[in-house]
This record gives C-alpha cells, structure tokens and sequence, in this order.
C-alpha cells in the first residue's frame, strides 16, 4: 500500500509534499524513542563492538555534541558513530543482534563494494554507524549519501544509485571519555575533527544546520552509493 501511494503522489507530483509529512512524523517518534533510550543505545553498541575489537567512536554530530554541549544535540535525534573499516569484523551484526540492535539497512559503493554505513535500530534509536577509511594521505575520510537527483530513492536505488560526498578528517587515535556517565570512544584529536567538519565557529550552535553545509565542506569523487539490507 506504501508502495501505491508513493507511486500515486510522484504521479500527481506531490511526493516531495508527502516525504515532509512523512519525515515530521518520523522525526516525532525518533524524538520519543532518543529521549528514553538515546544514552541506552549508545552503552551497547560500544559493548557490542568491545567484544568484536573494535573502537566505536561518537562522529559528526553526537560528537559535537559531547564535546560542545557536554550532551546530546537537542535537535538532533539519532546516533552518529564511526569505525575503522579495518576494525570490522565478520561477527559485528551478530555481536550487535545479540545486544538488541536490528540492522535496518547498508550503504554501499556497488562498483568497487566499500560498505559505507550500517544503520541500525535499537528500540526505535537510529544508530549510524560510519565506516572510516585511510586514504593514502595520512587522512581518515567516510562517504555520505545525498537524495538523488530526481528520483525517489527506490526508483534511484534500483538503477543509477545516490550521489555521494566524502568527509576527510585528520588520522587519530580514540581513546574513552566519560559521556552522560559512559565511557565512550572519541578521537584524541577531536577539535581538529570538529573544525574540519563544521568549520571554525563550531562552537556556536546553528539551529538551521542542514545536510547542505556538509556538501559545502566537502568533495564528490562521482561514485555513486545504495542501499540494501543484510539478513
């Protein structure tokens, strides 16, 4: 039935209309859920990937947040988090299961299958789990996915796929700070982190802030991304 009325209002052209509908309710529940079980989520997810050897650390911004507001942005409703790819193991999704965490879907380059992002679920908690790759220059760097250029994303994925921008961060190692009274990963150079992403006035908030100032700060290498979902 989704499917139909998808169909239906891209036909009439009101699908952008309805995706804002959609996006407000969806916001209000994840607000919901982030409220009650937000710090929750992140204390199993580090313990999950504890288990599997991996330092999962708070990215984009969740680490802002903790850095700038000692805190959860207040408008931002889901978990940022980030990973070495070399420290994914084949256990991981399973580790994760075990913890209460659903794999909703994966973001991938099909021509070369560089997974890109695990997005996860955890009682209703969106947790994005960003894998981070060296990139020959002494840097870390991630792909992002943006909306296609004109289709709805199923359509976009069944054929030409998502454009994508790349992130570059300075290399780091990660140590565990407390957060909210959990010990959590962070990049020891974190200020550098947030300067490259947000620029140098990071520290003051902007509520307006949108996936846009991220394309600004940032560089395509025309590859294009989907999505699938993994058993």
């Amino acid at each position: 039935m989704r499917e139909l009325i998808v169909k239906l209002a891209t036909f009439v052209g009101l699908y952008n209309w309805l995706m804002k509908i959609d996006n407000r309710i969806e916001t209000k529940r994840q607000n919901k859920a982030f409220m009650k079980y937000g710090l929750e989520a992140l204390r199993e997810a580090v313990a999950s990937t504890d288990k599997c050897g991996g330092k999962l650390f708070l990215a984009f911004g969740s680490l802002l947040g903790a850095y700038r507001e000692k805190g959860f942005i207040p408008f931002d409703y889901d978990l940022d988090m980030g990973l070495l790819a070399s420290e994914r193991s084949d256990n991981l999704v399973a580790t994760m299961r075990h913890h209460g965490f659903t794999l909703l879907r994966q973001y991938y380059i099909k021509a070369t299958g560089r997974i890109c992002l695990d997005k996860y679920d955890y009682k209703g908690v969106h947790v994005d789990v960003h894998y981070f790759y060296p990139d020959g220059d002494g840097n870390l760097y991630c792909d992002l996915c943006l909306p296609h250029e004109s289709k709805p994303w199923r359509e976009a994925n069944a054929t030409d796929g998502f454009p994508t921008i790349i992130r570059t961060v300075p290399n780091s190692t990660f140590s565990k700070h407390d957060f909210l009274g959990e010990q959590v990963y962070m990049p020891d150079r974190t200020e550098e982190w947030l300067r490259t992403l947000y620029g140098e006035h990071f520290m003051t908030p902007d509520p307006k802030w949108t996936m846009g100032d991220h394309k600004k700060r940032s560089q395509s290498n025309g590859e294009r991304m989907y999505r699938r979902k993994v058993n």
